[in-house]
């Protein structure tokens, strides 16, 4: 049995009776706990040989920590073939603390609003800055290394975007795409703008100790105060090729909040971990928690139900397979990547 699923069977039963768990979480804690065990059914190999060997089917969750691996390198392969030839920005837009609670209350609407203020952001300033439509992809992680509630987005840009006219592909420079601050102060504003309107219009949901913020003078205020706070968003090592970056992609696309391998000892009472501390320059530290509370911090980034962690792109020239344009028609997107290598402008 892997660690994480040895750890979720302990007492599971005693666990949901404990604690308000959504469908999904319960779902999840019974797909781990099952998963290629005879609880999923089983299925049947055979070799011309006249081998055969008998195996228990996989629970295709993907909070599992045994089934994302397949999906990974499935993904990996199909993107292989669909990706322009540039260099590419990693950056990571984050939120203050103060919106984390906001946020896992309301995960469906400002998961969704944390995409669209981001992917506004990048095309905006890529078209006023450098006058390109831009490519890019955004993942969802909702975790710290210590599992605490953290929800901050991974972007992958492409280091150039198609001309407005949309004849050739311009390249950015490949130090940097544009500096922090500047894509700092446009993400907050686009973000807070749409998050007043989303109050405005009663779609949000104030429970415990957010009650107050139902009050529209305390929510002003909230939002005043979040206007003047410095919002991080980080830029991380340039990748050189396109191929690093999709193995990369393929490493956080099917990623879970944590691995066996940094699970270093349990027991029914107990569990110990490993973690990089980012305040003291990522070094190497281990936590210890009570089995219960870890697995509380583990259910935590269980994603709504059809949320995606990864939404297609909205770019035209974005290589993805089923994407159409605004005319219906197929688009080919390895005749389309073939142009944009042969017309780059460096500049």
């Amino acid at each position: 049995m892997n660690k994480l699923q040895s750890i979720i069977s302990i007492k599971p039963e005693e666990f949901i009776s404990n604690h308000h768990l959504s469908y999904q979480q319960v779902k999840a804690i019974n797909n781990i706990i099952s998963c290629q065990t005879s609880n999923m059914g089983s299925h049947k190999l055979s070799c011309d040989c006249g081998h055969e060997k008998i195996v228990h089917n996989s629970c295709h969750n993907r909070h599992c920590p045994i089934c994302g691996n397949f999906k990974k390198e499935m993904w990996v392969q199909k993107q292989q073939e669909s990706v322009i030839p540039s260099h590419y920005f990693h950056l990571v837009f984050t939120l203050p603390s103060e919106l984390r609670s906001l946020v896992y209350f309301n995960q469906k609407s400002l998961y969704d609003l944390m995409y669209n203020a981001t992917s506004k952001t990048l095309l905006d300033l890529s078209k006023s800055q450098f006058g390109v439509i831009p490519g890019f992809s955004l993942i969802l992680h909702t975790w710290s290394q210590t599992l605490i509630f953290h929800p901050h987005l991974h972007c992958i840009l492409a280091g150039g975007g198609l001309s407005l006219n949309q004849t050739h592909f311009k390249s950015f420079k490949k130090k940097y795409f544009l500096p922090i601050k500047m894509l700092s102060r446009v993400y907050r504003a686009k973000f807070l703008e749409k998050l007043k309107s989303l109050y405005d219009n009663d779609k949000l949901v104030f429970l415990n100790d957010l009650k107050e913020l139902e009050q529209g003078n305390i929510f002003q205020a909230f939002i005043d105060k979040l206007f003047k706070k410095d919002w991080v968003v980080y830029s991380k090592r340039v990748f050189k090729s396109a191929q690093h970056v999709i193995r990369y992609l393929g490493r956080y696309t099917h990623k879970i909040a944590i691995y066996a391998d940094r699970i270093k000892k349990f027991d029914e009472d107990s569990v110990t971990f490993a973690y990089h501390d980012r305040s003291d320059n990522n070094r190497k530290r281990e936590m210890t928690l009570s089995r219960e509370e870890f697995v509380r911090r583990f259910l935590d980034h269980v994603l709504p139900y059809r949320l995606v962690r990864n939404p297609p792109l909205r770019i035209s020239y974005q290589p993805i397979p089923s994407f159409k344009n605004s005319l219906n028609q197929k688009v080919d997107f390895k005749a389309k990547r073939s142009s944009l290598a042969n017309n780059q402008s460096f500049g």
